[in-house]
């Protein structure tokens, strides 16, 4: 029982670590800018709205930009703060399952984990060097500049190597999406990723966010993946569309192109995407109470079907139905 506490008390400081540093980033990236610089422009960027005025597009999106890393802030906060609530019961309970499972069901193939680990490098080494040239006059980031010029040619290597990821992703699942159709398959059936464009997700997401209230509110039945993981995805490729258009253009134009618009883009979706990552996708996906310190699922792809059929009922249904799993009881 003292491990079990013990347990409980870091996996609880983990998240709020976590959370805490979150919130400090939105802070001094969102919430001063927004009060210092952006609020005071409302009133003028109201009165005299110009389309097509560059620097009244910049002010826009810098202020637009900051409310929404603020609400994302927010939303992610409950999400995170009120999973771990709900399932603390559960801690400890997935790694008996898995210690002891019979039978596991394949996740992600190797070329998916293969891809999360090319993109998770990707972001971090773009996240730290954008960052460190951010700070490059601030004392605490000084020592770690070795070569402005150095970073700078990293980032743009490795915001590349992301943009080569993006274009094989969509290139597979674009011929995927195409096979399926021509053979007259219901493309949200094939990729449940794409639950997310529809209204069932938004009441999902509610009744999600809701049953961290109350246990009175059933959470949703989510199919392979739920209402985090498939806006973590969708996140993900919206967000390097943001922030890979504005940063090409940067690559050759420089910071001041479109008069400081795509650098407010790159920017401020810099700032969402490591605010969002940090706080909801590591917090929430990994320091969750059944799976803490980390859900070794991304490693080797596999997941116990008691896990699968709790987790992810709608998809155990299909598995069962297609013969991949045997239902529960049956022998």
């Amino acid at each position: 029982m003292r491990l079990l506490w013990l347990y409980l008390a870091l996996d609880f400081a983990a998240v709020v670590l976590l959370v805490g540093l979150s919130w400090v980033i939105v802070y001094y990236m969102a919430w001063l800018p927004l009060l210092e610089e952006s609020l005071p422009k409302l009133p003028r960027l109201l009165a005299e709205p110009d389309l097509t005025s560059t620097a009244w597009w910049r002010d826009a999106l810098a202020l637009g930009f900051d409310v929404l890393i603020l609400f994302v802030a927010i939303v992610g906060t409950w999400w995170t703060l009120g999973n771990f609530a709900a399932r603390v019961r559960e801690i400890g309970r997935w790694r008996r399952v898995a210690r002891e499972a019979r039978e596991w069901v394949q996740r992600f193939t190797l070329w998916q984990r293969v891809q999360h680990l090319w993109l998770v490098v990707t972001f971090v080494v773009c996240a730290f060097t954008g960052f460190a040239m951010y700070f490059a006059n601030d004392p605490l980031w000084r020592d770690l500049m070795v070569s402005r010029d150095l970073y700078a040619q990293i980032h743009v290597v490795s915001g590349w190597a992301m943009g080569v990821l993006v274009l094989l992703h969509f290139a597979y699942y674009g011929a995927r999406a195409v096979a399926a159709k021509l053979r007259g398959a219901k493309l949200s059936d094939e990729f449940p990723m794409l639950r997310i464009y529809s209204l069932a997700f938004l009441r999902d997401l509610a009744r999600r966010l809701l049953w961290t209230l109350t246990p009175r509110v059933k959470p949703p039945r989510a199919h392979k993946y739920n209402e985090e993981q498939m806006f973590g995805y969708w996140g993900v490729y919206w967000g390097i569309a943001v922030l890979g258009v504005p940063g090409l253009i940067m690559s050759i134009w420089g910071p001041s192109a479109l008069n400081g618009v795509m650098w407010v883009m790159h920017f401020k979706e810099a700032v969402l995407a490591v605010v969002y990552l940090a706080m909801v996708h590591v917090a929430y996906a990994h320091f969750s109470p059944p799976v803490f310190p980390v859900d070794t699922t991304f490693i080797h792809g596999r997941m116990p079907v008691e896990r699968v059929r709790e987790e992810h009922p709608l998809w155990y249904e299909q598995l069962v139905r297609s013969g991949a799993v045997k239902p529960e009881g049956g022998g």
